[in-house]
């Protein structure tokens, strides 16, 4: 890979790990934890920390390395969006930082237009209805709406950008007619809910709770992971991430249906990381050994380490799930505490992982030419 081609790369993908580090720091003082200055400065930012400047401008990257063989300008979209996350770092709920991040939804929306073009399909057809939800959150938030109102149109843009991927590789099942008819209906509801919330928060949430719900049972029924599991190695791992990751997801939805409108304390925590950490990063621990190669060429050989992290991140999970449902502080606090630690042990095993790999690959190359 050239050094054209690899800046624009590695700034993205360092303010994507700078961002993550931020919305974990954040996310601590939040819980009431004694962090840094900084940290304590971008409390009211967690959400967008989290949310559009770390997995926004992640899967901007992807769809963006995915087309810069045909289009070499999509690169500008991640990078606006990276600039956004370090303008929100920088300065906290700024317009700037708000308009930049639009700005970078809005490249998404467009990406993925061109692979509607490209590829017309109902998976990348889902995706761009979640990279939608993303432009109209954050331009409601731009235009001074608070988090909570905007919010689940994020948690849609993550919740469809996977869920899309999921169908177009559950395609090799050769689905039923049927089948997509359901996945479309689910979707579909979950989708009217979530524009609903727009207007009535407390109708838009049960309904898109239901959508979840049924959207978790169409995975955990038609989802190759079903077989994969009973594979071994690395195709066992992300099926463990995804089955998991989909009882969260429909936890998520009951949370919501049972719930409704809520704007702050253990009810919100409850809905939003059973969707944020315990659906979607499942799905980041189950594909980071696929997507970082992707993004930068490095080879990362799979090891069973990656099995500590993933245990821990539901163990962690229930515990603060509980410390929400309990409505008891210090449950909550610790819960939060050994999630920012589970993260913390996946990057670690990450760079380890890699650091190994690249010594592995070298090592081959030695002794095949000598």
């Amino acid at each position: 890979m050239t050094l054209t081609k690899l800046a624009p790369r590695m700034f993205v993908i360092l303010t994507v790990v700078v961002a993550l580090l931020g919305g974990m720091g954040s996310g601590l003082a939040r819980l009431g934890w004694h962090m840094d200055s900084l940290s304590g400065s971008w409390i009211q930012v967690h959400g967008p920390l989290m949310i559009s400047g770390f997995l926004g401008t992640l899967i901007c990257m992807e769809r963006a390395v995915a087309l810069s063989s045909r289009y070499r300008w999509a690169i500008f979209v991640p990078i606006i969006n990276a600039v956004g996350a370090v303008m929100l770092l920088l300065l906290p709920g700024s317009i700037l930082a708000k308009g930049l991040l639009t700005t970078g939804s809005a490249g998404l929306l467009v990406l993925f237009g061109l692979m509607i073009r490209l590829h017309p399909s109902k998976d990348v057809i889902i995706m761009a209805c979640g990279s939608l939800c993303w432009l109209i959150g954050n331009t409601l938030w731009l235009a001074g709406n608070p988090i909570y109102l905007a919010v689940h149109l994020w948690i849609a843009f993550l919740i469809l950008t996977i869920v899309g991927e999921r169908l177009e590789l559950s395609r090799v099942r050769r689905l039923t007619a049927l089948s997509e008819r359901l996945f479309i209906i689910s979707t579909v509801i979950y989708l009217i809910g979530v524009f609903v919330t727009i207007a009535n928060l407390d109708t838009g949430i049960r309904i898109s709770g239901i959508g979840a719900i049924v959207m978790a049972a169409w995975l955990l029924r038609y989802d190759i992971a079903r077989r994969t599991i009973l594979t071994n190695g690395l195709s066992r791992y992300i099926a463990a991430c995804l089955l998991s990751g989909y009882i969260w997801l429909a936890f998520g939805g009951l949370m919501a249906v049972w719930k409704g409108a809520v704007y702050a304390g253990f009810d919100y925590s409850l809905i939003l990381h059973a969707f944020l950490l315990g659906f979607v990063f499942s799905m980041i621990f189950g594909h980071m050994l696929i997507i970082l190669p992707a993004l930068t060429g490095l080879k990362v050989n799979y090891t069973s380490l990656f099995y500590i992290p993933l245990v821990l991140l539901h163990i962690t999970l229930i515990l603060r799930s509980a410390g929400n449902l309990m409505y008891s502080i210090p449950l909550r606090q610790w819960g939060g505490l050994f999630n920012v630690l589970t993260l913390l042990i996946f990057i670690g095993v990450t760079l380890l992982t890699v650091v190994r790999s690249q010594v592995s690959r070298k090592t081959t190359y030695i002794h095949k030419n000598p």
